[in-house]
């Protein structure tokens, strides 16, 4: 045994047997760059017009090998492009624009009614963005909520590429609180991020006084507070408006007062939104309160064409006397589906956060 060993160790094989094997250490640079020029062409003739763009910047290299320049890009393929950078490490800071296809710097605060939009609209001046998207934002007649897409696409963004890359979801909660005619009108908005998309609930406190009920009932048209850009608190004359029946009814002695109801539910058949309205009379007898929930789908916000987005702001309009297409009435969502996908996630964390849930804190079931 002893020979053996001696043996082992003279020629080395000791130290063989009982020296782990070194690993080498994995070569530097960049590897694709040892393939021939040739394969690299044949790759980039598989690959969209900005994907090609996007490997010809990749370093000096592949920037002599390429053709591609932004200039020669047809409008599409610079929009997708400027996606690229927007979520590449590069972009941090900016959000793309789909109407001027360019790259704008943005604000962590910015949002509806943002301070630092509110102050340079006061100053007489205006975000680099401001007049490429001030059409395309949520501000129906009587509802002038202010939210672009420019600011859904950030609170998005910071979902999808990091807090680098957009702002937070707090920034699109905002309150608002004003008197209109016989009306006084308080409304929140929460916002929540299911499914990689992008929903938001609006709650409005309206208080009316029982001597005002019928002028209330009046406010039509412009003077009209509008839930979304198809559905209005009263019957109008358009066919393609919807309206609140529940705002219609009438007590049987036949006065002027308002039917008391509680989460009465209604949809738009245009756009994804779901409400319901409840109806009571105040502590002190002389007041109407009416709460409604309207709830908002507005989809991944990646296009402004995505019909969610869309029919929530009904920028893009084909024909101003139809309904726009594509909308709710074929699509797979019904009446409610909306309102239910929200109550449904409030019920889940519900569950989580009493312990209630196998799918433990958070959803981790190894944490419960």
């Amino acid at each position: 045994m002893d020979q053996l060993l001696t043996n082992l160790w003279t020629r080395g094989g000791w130290f063989r047997a009982f020296t782990p094997p070194v690993v080498e250490a994995a070569p530097k640079g960049t590897p694709i760059l040892n393939v021939p020029s040739d394969v690299l062409l044949l790759i980039g003739d598989h690959l969209q017009e900005s994907d090609a763009l996007s490997f010809k910047l990749a370093c000096r290299s592949t920037f002599a090998l390429f053709p591609h320049t932004y200039k020669t890009l047809s409008p599409s393929a610079k929009q997708d492009f400027l996606a690229n950078i927007e979520r590449d490490p590069l972009g941090k800071g900016t959000v793309l624009c789909h109407v001027c296809n360019k790259l704008h710097p943005f604000q962590e605060t910015a949002g509806p009614h943002s301070k630092v939009e509110v102050d340079d609209a006061a100053a007489g001046k205006s975000l680099k963005a401001g007049k490429c998207v001030s059409r395309d934002r949520f501000a129906p007649a009587g509802n002038p909520f202010t939210l672009s897409y420019t600011h859904a696409r950030l609170a998005m963004n910071r979902h999808f590429y990091g807090p680098e890359h957009g702002i937070p979801l707090a920034n699109l909660c905002v309150e608002q609180s004003e008197r209109r005619d016989a009306v006084a009108i308080r409304c929140s908005t929460s916002a929540k991020i299911m499914d990689d998309e992008l929903f938001l609930r609006r709650t409005y406190v309206l208080t009316v006084a029982d001597a005002d009920v019928a002028d209330f009932r009046s406010c039509t048209g412009p003077r009209d507070l509008k839930l979304c850009e198809h559905t209005s608190l009263f019957a109008a004359a358009s066919p393609f408006r919807h309206s609140i029946p529940e705002l219609q009814k009438k007590p049987a002695a036949g006065d002027d007062g308002l039917v008391p109801c509680r989460e009465a539910p209604g949809s738009c058949g245009l756009c994804l939104m779901d409400y319901d309205i409840t109806i009571e009379h105040c502590a002190d007898e002389t007041s109407y309160r009416i709460v409604i929930r309207a709830t908002h789908q507005l989809g991944s916000c990646r296009s402004p064409r995505d019909w969610k987005w869309a029919r929530f702001t009904e920028c893009y309009r084909m024909h101003v006397f139809y309904p726009s297409r594509p909308n709710r009435r074929g699509s797979v969502y019904g009446p409610g589906a909306v309102q239910k996908r929200w109550a449904d996630d409030e019920m889940e964390a519900c569950a989580v956060l009493d312990g209630g849930s196998s799918r433990g804190l958070f959803g981790l079931s190894f944490l419960g």
